[in-house]
């Protein structure tokens, strides 16, 4: 879907992201934001957390992915109450 914003003078096109394109994007997101980390890189480079590290990097960016996705009226609330 494309939708056409108006600017002074000028037009600015739009294209509206499709959901899955969007959830794609925030896990990628999260992905490069802990892959920009240091400590954590570190921590996986020396297997500071066992012999998994790695692995155990990679359910961090899908549990906080989750976190995002599953817990909007959570974060609803905690915002209206601030």
């Amino acid at each position: 879907m494309e939708s056409i914003v108006q600017n002074g003078h000028n037009k600015v096109s739009t294209t509206l992201k499709k959901p899955e394109v969007a959830v794609s994007h925030l896990r990628e997101g999260i992905a490069l934001l802990l892959s920009r980390w240091n400590g954590l890189q570190m921590a996986v480079q020396n297997a500071w957390g066992g012999h998994d590290s790695l692995q155990k990097s990679h359910q961090l960016v899908l549990d906080i992915f989750s976190w995002f996705s599953q817990s909007k009226g959570q974060i609803d609330s905690f915002i209206l109450k601030s």
